[in-house]
């Protein structure tokens, strides 16, 4: 984090030099340990409550956003593009309803009654997200899941412009050291929480099994759980908070004063005298506003000029939930003998940022500082920008590999045909311009043919029983690719074709399909028969078959798997060989078995290649994201402080979040208009357009006037003891009569109070 300037590095003027009297008195706790612990820290009871408050609340948050997707996809059963939406749109509902927690602060009911009103709706929200889980009518339309959803989001944004500076409200008069280890504790708690909530909850997800699937209501009752052990924890410390009323809102003001300036340049640009021109816009404002407002106005408005360029990079970041997460489930996620779960990798991010941040801070810029290089906050951002399009590009070709190994959907007007030859012979096949030869117990390629119905060749080559030439007429459609089982009766010797839809299932995540076709010798083509599928660790499946009729597609969980073919009475005969089943595999298992002997043997087709890129690979983009975020983010925020009124940076901080919601909707509106059908391609376009965007960000950064620090509002504006406030809603009130000391120490505390929003969205994204 950045260090502020306080006025503990000048005097206040007309003060001269002064030095405190005393340490002001460490809070009064019982017990030996942790009344230690709290005079080490430095920290209230009241400020404890509120850290660990904020942790529950969190652990609450992450976790839901953390299974948000597959939940979508998986139980709702979502395409991927609409859960991609609804996500985003649940993220910008919960930027949006930080100014609903501010407005019920300032006008309303103050800090502490909305936290505590907001946290009820905000745990009602995760309860009925959590019971209407539970597989049911309504679960297939998704009503319940959407009002939880809606709930937690106003529930959560609301509090979260209220809980940091309620905490800090409950510092008191202590020197600026118990500020600083109150927000790092509070900051702490913030990345704790999403560490922790995005390991554990989707470990409870898929882990455990209830009503014969991933256990959601388990997954969703913990953050339900949580958020009910913050609102206790949160009402036991009543007695130990210092609660403020609401206060009235400059910000008001402040827009009052920019729509004189607007309506009186017009009257003036109307006017046919053009007298007495102003240096300023805003300067045609009304006499009533104080030169001061203007003067605050001028500073806002030339910081919030940079905004509209940000979104874009939120719109790549925020889909570190969504699209790589999706993204994480087409891959293989087994590292030795752990299995991660796709939501959990989102936690890299969380990890590297712990990491880097002191590593950047520390290492990095004073290394580029002593080059003059990357001092400024803008250009920093710059860096950021561009780091984030490089993220995606590696994500981008991270997709082009996975895509190699998956299945195409034909160009419209195609489809795909594969044939395989179970007989005994070699057959030459002509179909449309295609001519191959096949051998004996082959398969071959995937061939694309018009939706149309084609007539096929076939010539037997080389075979001990000759056979005369065939034309087989196949009916192919748009809806599925087919494949043409050729084998021998075994009494006749003709040549017997069946047409057979290839799979249309999903495959389910840890799971692979497979299909047995048996190409028995017997002289009852009838009679049924069972296979056997043992898999490592303890899979057993039997599958009825019929000889010469391929079975129906069934999932089978992963492993190593043996197969053995029911004989006579209850034996069962030993199939040669074995197949390893990967995540995401389809399989056609060919079982041969000779007239009236106990050799089998089998012969595997993947029909569908498993995962074959390892989730490793995406340990680059999150690296890459993560350090773009410390380049853009933390020094977004530090612009916004240093920049801004000081009695404004709260507005700031509202217009940030605004532009993280903002940037969700851009990835709404490109998921919905779903021109983009190939994913990779999209994670391009991405990429391209913030290059496109980060060019212009540098081009208007270089344009970007710096102003000094305003510290005036925070040394001159104490509010009232009786009266709560926040840089949302202050009221300009002439500075309070304080001794020097008072006056020293309470600036401070306005001072590091301002520096709330900032630590607080550190870890927002």
């Amino acid at each position: 984090m950045p260090e502020y300037e306080t006025l503990d590095d000048h005097s206040i003027a007309g003060s001269g030099s002064v030095e405190p009297d005393s340490k002001p008195e460490s809070p009064k706790v019982s017990g030996r340990a942790w009344g230690r612990l709290l005079k080490l820290f430095d920290l209230s009871n009241a400020a404890v409550f509120i850290v660990i408050t904020e942790f529950f609340e969190k652990v609450s948050y992450f976790g839901v956003r953390a299974i948000l997707v597959l939940y979508f996809t998986k139980a709702l059963i979502l395409s991927e593009s609409k859960a991609t939406s609804l996500y985003h749109v649940f993220i910008f509902l919960s930027t949006s309803f930080t100014i609903v927690g501010a407005f019920l602060s300032d006008f309303c009911f103050g800090r502490y009654r909305s936290i505590l009103m907001l946290s009820v709706v905000y745990l009602i929200g995760t309860i009925v997200l959590s019971v209407t889980a539970i597989p049911r009518e309504i679960i297939q339309s998704g009503v319940g899941a959407y009002i939880g959803l809606f709930l937690i989001s106003l529930g959560s944004g609301g509090i979260r412009s209220n809980v940091s500076p309620f905490g800090a409200d409950q510092i008191g008069g202590k020197e600026e050291k118990g500020y600083r280890m109150y927000f790092s504790f509070f900051y702490f708690s913030m990345n704790l929480a999403a560490l922790l909530a995005g390991i554990i909850i989707p470990i409870l997800r898929e882990d455990v099994q209830c009503f014969d699937s991933d256990c959601y209501p388990l997954a969703f009752g913990v953050p339900a759980i949580t958020m009910l052990l913050a609102l206790v924890i949160f009402v036991l410390g009543t007695s130990e908070y210092k609660i403020y009323p609401p206060t009235g809102n400059l910000f008001c003001k402040l827009l009052r004063a920019t729509g004189s300036a607007i309506a009186n340049k017009i009257k003036w640009y109307m006017s046919k005298k053009k007298d007495g021109a102003k240096e300023h816009w805003l300067d045609w404002a009304d006499q009533k506003y104080e030169k001061e407002i203007i003067n605050d106005a001028k500073r806002l408005y030339n910081v919030l000029a940079l905004y509209p360029l940000l979104p874009m990079y939120w719109a790549l970041y925020e889909q570190q939930g969504s699209r790589w997460t999706l993204q994480a489930q087409e891959m293989d996620r087994n590292v030795g003998s752990i299995r991660l779960k796709p939501d959990q990798l989102q936690s890299l991010n969380v990890l590297f940022v712990l990491l880097l941040l002191p590593l950047f801070e520390g290492f990095i810029y004073p290394q580029f500082e002593k080059r003059k290089l990357l001092i400024q906050p803008v250009t920093r951002m710059s860096v950021g920008m561009i780091g984030a399009a490089v993220a995606f590009c590696i994500t981008g070709i991270v997709q082009v590999q996975i895509q190699k190994w998956q299945v195409s959907p034909p160009p419209n007007g195609m489809t795909k045909l594969k044939i395989f030859n179970g007989a005994p012979c070699q057959f030459s096949i002509d179909f449309f311009k295609n001519h191959i030869i096949m051998d004996p117990r082959t398969f071959s390629d995937s061939y694309l043919v018009p939706i149309d119905t084609p007539t096929l060749h076939i010539v037997s080559l080389n075979c001990t029983v000759p056979q005369r030439p065939l034309d087989i007429n196949v009916t192919m459609d748009s809806k599925t690719s087919n494949m043409l089982f050729m084998v021998q009766d075994s009494k006749t010797s003709e040549l017997i074709v069946k047409q057979i839809p290839d799979n249309n299932l999903k495959v389910l995540d840890n799971s692979a399909l497979v299909r047995i076709f048996p190409v028995l010798e017997i002289p009852d083509a009838s009679s049924n028969k069972s296979v056997r599928l043992t898999c490592e660790p303890n899979t057993v499946a039997d599958l009825d078959v019929r000889p010469f009729v391929p079975s129906l597609y069934t999932p089978i969980k992963l492993g190593r798997c043996s197969f053995q073919l029911s004989g006579f009475g209850p034996n069962f005969l030993h199939v040669e060989g074995e197949v390893e089943l990967k995540d995401g595999g389809v399989y056609t298992i060919v079982i041969y078995q000779a007239s009236h002997t106990n050799n089998v043997t089998m012969q595997v087709n993947i029909d569908n290649w498993p995962k074959t890129v390892s989730v490793l690979w995406q340990i680059p983009q999150y690296l890459v994201i993560s350090m773009s975020e410390i380049l853009f983010a933390v020094n977004g925020l530090h612009l916004a402080y240093t920049q801004a009124p000081s009695l404004m940076r709260s507005v700031v901080m509202a217009v940030w979040l605004l532009t993280i919601g903002l940037g969700n909707l851009i990835v709404v509106l490109i998921a919905e208009i779903a021109i983009i059908k190939d994913q990779a391609v999209e994670f391009f376009v991405f990429a391209l357009l913030m290059a496109l965007i980060s060019l212009i960000f540098i081009i208007t950064a270089r344009f970007y006037k710096s102003h000094p620090i305003d510290t005036k509002g925070d040394c001159l504006h104490e509010p009232d003891k009786d009266t709560e406030s926040d840089g949302l809603s202050s009221e300009l009130k002439a500075p309070p009569s304080y001794t020097a000391e008072e006056h020293k120490t309470q600036a401070n505390r306005r001072l590091i109070t301002c520096c709330t929003p900032l630590q607080e969205m550190l870890h927002y994204q």
